[in-house]
């Protein structure tokens, strides 16, 4: 089965540890345009889209803002903490296999609501831990991944 190019941000999947995700609520930048499903980070104590260099993830985005020059808008952020589990589509016709579960990479694309994980990625920051059910191994994979570098509760394994 052939997997659709279709990036669409990072989903939240499950916990592995006892209790249910915890919402958390933050103001973005100024004048940022956020989707549901983007990675974020922190600039300054305010979040903004993460970037292919980005080296460490503060959460991803459970609701999304509107641009609006010089104003922060606050949303609502699911924390890249440890035990969290995401999805997220591979954005490369690399062909992924097996033997990729285990590795880390990282985010590829500045487009928000379309933010894809990427396996040749230096920066590291996220681990792949499976093959999303009704996914399949090849190109345009979707990926379970758990994060590596934290800037939300300081983990980095």
């Amino acid at each position: 089965m052939a997997n659709t190019n279709n990036k669409h941000g990072f989903l939240w999947e499950k916990t592995n540890q006892a209790g249910a995700v915890k919402l958390n609520r933050w103001k973005s930048v100024s004048a940022a345009a956020i989707k549901v499903g983007d990675p974020l980070v922190l600039a300054s104590g305010y979040l903004k889209l993460a970037g292919v260099t980005s080296t460490g993830l503060y959460g991803i985005a459970a609701e999304a803002v509107t641009s609006a020059a010089g104003v922060r808008k606050s949303l609502a952020i699911i924390p890249f903490a440890a035990g969290h589990v995401f999805s997220a589509q591979h954005g490369s016709t690399l062909n992924l296999t097996a033997g990729y579960f285990g590795k880390r990479c990282g985010i590829m694309g500045t487009t928000n609501g379309k933010i894809a994980l990427n396996a040749a990625a230096t920066t590291s920051v996220l681990e792949i831990v499976g093959l999303k059910p009704g996914s399949a191994w090849g190109t345009y994979a979707e990926l379970l991944v758990t994060v590596v570098r934290s800037t939300y509760d300081g983990s980095i394994r």
